[in-house]
């Protein structure tokens, strides 16, 4: 059986069910029959309508990606996929936790591990996500590049596939504020590679004048 892609808490999923749920609270001899008509044909229109993310968030599972080199902890619980998940569902609590303690380093180890022993939980993502923004700035002010570009890419998965639509919310606005900061590591890229540019030209004018000697 084919599993919908239609999110059953959106906006558009309750006006679609609703000549349903009218039909069902109020006696059919009550409802006008044009009533009745033209809601179905609008709810199935409506039903219709492609939906952003998926009800069970199938596509938030990204099994090529490596998150996390840490053996499960088979000897506390257990082995298979039973023991992978209730490790996963034990670290998730923890790094959740840290998170609420800003203690972002040690958020994202448990919560990298998490993601890698089930990564098709999107809480695990979100968790890991907001802990991988927590470290992008480093003690000397500048931003970490490479977890810069992890966390873009993680959001962006969590905006497009999690069915959940306040972290959808969450991950769209995260990743404005990310935007910028990519925008503003180009434009400072730019202008060091023309300073640097600028002074090479300078150089080679002092020693092109240098070696030509007075006229």
């Amino acid at each position: 059986m084919t599993k919908s892609n239609r999110n059953p808490l959106s906006l558009t999923g309750f006006r679609a069910l609703f000549p349903a749920l009218m039909a069902a609270l109020i006696p059919a001899s009550l409802i006008p029959a044009s009533l009745i008509s033209a809601s179905l044909i609008s709810g199935a229109l409506l039903w219709a309508q492609p939906s952003q993310a998926d009800v069970i968030s199938p596509s938030i599972d990204r099994e090529q990606e490596v998150y996390s080199s840490e053996l499960p902890n088979a000897a506390f619980f257990g082995r298979g996929i039973s023991g992978r998940m209730s490790e996963a569902s034990h670290l998730r609590f923890n790094g959740e936790q840290f998170l609420l303690e800003r203690r972002y380093k040690d958020a994202y180890r448990v919560l990298s591990k998490a993601v890698q022993l089930d990564s098709g939980d999107p809480t695990g993502h979100v968790l890991l996500a907001r802990s991988m923004t927590g470290l992008l700035r480093k003690a000397d002010g500048t931003y970490d590049e490479d977890m810069l570009n992890r966390v873009v890419k993680e959001w962006k998965m969590i905006a497009y596939h999690d069915a959940d639509i306040s972290e959808q919310f969450e991950a769209k606005a995260q990743l404005r504020k990310l935007g910028k900061i990519v925008k503003a590591l180009k434009k400072e890229k730019l202008e060091k590679k023309e300073l640097e540019q600028k002074e090479l030209e300078d150089k080679e004018q002092v020693a092109a004048k240098a070696g030509a000697g007075p006229q």
